[in-house]
């Protein structure tokens, strides 16, 4: 079995050294995801795992993207822009809702007293 994983490995790593000398040419390091599974023949799967891991920058390649992890929409970052704002707006929003509590659990009239049974 564990040959059998290293000849994926090996074999993988061909593929990726192949399409990172195509990529390197001055015409296409500005070729898109679609452009580059449709030009070379790899699976975007392959493509994807390799932008994530940063094997291929995104410095170097800047049309190339990823997933986002959250909604799966092609992005440069881990999280695309509307999942990021809409994370940050839930977050404000749950900011606002602790400070409310807050302030009603501070003026609350038995807050301060202290009653006998």
């Amino acid at each position: 079995m564990l040959l059998f994983t290293k000849r994926i490995d090996v074999r993988e790593e061909d593929i990726f050294s192949e399409l990172h000398h195509f990529l390197l040419r001055k015409n296409n390091r500005y070729l898109t995801n679609d452009e580059v599974v449709s030009l070379t023949g790899v699976s975007s799967d392959l493509l994807y795992k390799w932008v994530k891991t940063g094997k291929l920058k995104k410095s170097i390649f800047p049309n190339l993207g990823a997933p986002c992890e959250r909604c799966g929409q092609i992005t440069q970052a881990k999280i695309c822009v509307s999942c990021s704002s809409t994370i940050v707006s839930t977050l404000k929003q749950e900011e606002k809702d602790r400070a409310w509590f807050n302030q009603i659990q501070r003026n609350h009239p038995r807050a301060s007293t202290y009653h006998y049974k």
